[in-house]
């Protein structure tokens, strides 16, 4: 069907589909390519991966859309709020005659994409503390094998294994190539710093390219470098551009250098300067050691004479002391010292005989002594003495027994009599009675537990009777009267 109809009157009416794909080939056509600035609202993913959002500034505002093929080239996550610049193109939707701004790069206004991304990724990576220097690893003294993780075609590579070999001839060079610009080098640079650490036998890694626009120098800004980096067990310098460039691998890595040249000049001394070094190191230390050799040979001089000088005082004063030795020696007669010590014996022999002696009368004294008290004291007569006083106190503590139990008996007695004249049982041998009633025992204290019929027990002095209360008459006792 002709979406464009001719009536009567020799108007042309469009449809609204018609309406719709005129101005849909109008603004497709006109608005390509075009730059728009403002701020994003009602930002939301999807999961298919497309990005919606209200692209809006004071007076008016714009529906946008940026699919999943565009917005994986984006450096930095928008957010609610940002102010923006878009490159895109119109596209109108017929069945809803809408139309909306499709995006096809996104950068932050007033700083690059790339720039916001670095800020970015540096903030998160120094919150991480992948940037403190106490996680950095020291670079060795002499790197006797270098690797080298670079383009193998740029000028880069070609001045770092110059000044290498021009600094210390010899030095092992270990050049693990990958590509350090476009789509896929920062997956490719990690890995090649991941082989070098797998590999093991180099000292220290350089990674790094010559200078470049902040694009080509973007491989350095990935996540995926700084990680890399910051993983390997080996010591990395960064060589990245020139002096004025800065990228994240710069932080992370233990070392930074101004440029590939400068990294190679940090890793590998100057090997003439270096064996200079040592040889003024092995001068001094000759020189030291010879003085050191004179001191302590002049030392030993010192000390032989003084031992030379000792050795002969030594040798004189043992010659005066064997002389002496020997005049004492002559001035005594072995026979006569061997006849004093008879003599001395002899001595010593009768004193002990006579301290022996003595002791023997001081003990019979004391013997003596000792039988004298006994047969003062005459035991027979002591032991009936104590007989005596045992028979005494015998009897005096039966008699006090004997006393103590009247007494006790006495109180018993009169305790008894006195329990006896409680007996209610013994007013019955006064004429008295007891009357308790058969049903239950208790005893009739009252007229009250005497009713008439009443089978009553009555108790006298020598046994007991039954009877039945036939009447009651209160104060009978009092008036005399008798039943």
């Amino acid at each position: 069907m002709n979406d464009e109809k001719e009536e009567a009157t020799g108007r042309s009416v469009l449809t609204v589909t018609a309406l719709n794909g005129i101005i849909k080939d109008i603004l497709e056509g006109a608005f390509s390519g075009i730059w728009v600035e403002g701020e994003i609202s009602n930002f939301k993913i999807y999961t298919s991966g497309h990005i919606y959002f209200t692209l809006k500034d004071a007076d008016s505002q714009v529906r946008g859309v940026m699919w999943k093929g565009s917005r994986k080239y984006l450096r930095f996550t928008p957010k609610d709020g940002d102010k923006v610049v878009i490159r895109g193109r119109i596209s109108v939707y017929n069945k809803r005659g809408e139309y909306q701004l499709v995006a096809e790069a996104m950068e932050p206004k007033g700083l690059g994409a790339l720039q916001a991304a670095f800020e970015e990724l540096k903030r998160k990576l120094a919150a991480e503390g992948l940037f403190d220097q106490e996680r950095k690893k020291p670079l060795p003294a002499i790197a006797w094998s270098v690797g080298i993780v670079t383009s193998p075609k740029g000028a880069a590579v070609r001045d770092m294994i110059r000044t290498l070999n021009r600094r210390f001839p010899g030095l092992r060079i270990v050049l693990n190539p990958s590509p350090v610009q476009g789509d896929g080098a920062a997956a490719k640079i990690a890995k090649a710093i991941e082989e070098l650490n797998e590999f093991g036998q180099v000292d220290v890694i350089i990674a790094g390219r010559g200078g470049g626009s902040l694009e080509d120098l973007w491989a350095f800004n990935e996540e995926v470098v700084a990680r890399a980096i910051a993983a390997s067990k080996i010591p990395i310098v960064s060589a990245v551009g020139h002096e004025v460039d800065f990228t994240i691998a710069d932080f992370v890595a233990d070392a930074r250098a101004s440029t590939p040249t400068a990294a190679a000049e940090i890793v590998a001394p100057e090997k003439a300067a270096l064996q200079a070094q040592i040889a003024e190191h092995a001068r001094k230390l000759r020189l030291e050691m010879r003085d050191k050799l004179e001191a302590e040979s002049q030392f030993v001089d010192d000390l032989m004479v003084r031992l030379g000088a000792s050795t002969r005082n030594i040798a004189q004063i043992c010659q005066h002391k064997l002389e002496a030795m020997r005049g004492a020696l002559r001035g005594q007669n072995p026979a006569s010292k061997v006849r004093m010590r008879k003599e001395r014996l002899g001595q010593l022999s009768l004193a002990m005989g006579r301290a022996l002696t003595r002791l023997a009368e001081a003990k019979k004294v004391g013997v003596k002594t000792t039988i004298d008290r006994l047969a003062a004291i005459r035991p027979a007569t002591w032991i009936a003495t104590r007989k005596l006083e045992l028979s005494r106190n015998k009897e005096a503590l039966l008699k006090s027994m004997t006393l103590r139990i009247r007494n006790e008996r006495n109180v018993i007695e009169r305790s008894a009599a006195a329990l006896a004249a409680y007996d209610p049982t013994k007013v019955l041998d006064r004429g008295y009675a007891i009357v308790t009633r058969a049903a239950d025992g208790r005893v009739a204290r009252t007229l009250a537990d005497l009713a008439p019929g009443t089978r009553v027990r009555i108790q006298v002095g020598d046994g007991a009777a039954g009877a039945t209360v036939d009447g009651k008459e209160k104060d009978a006792i009092k008036q005399g009267e008798l039943f």
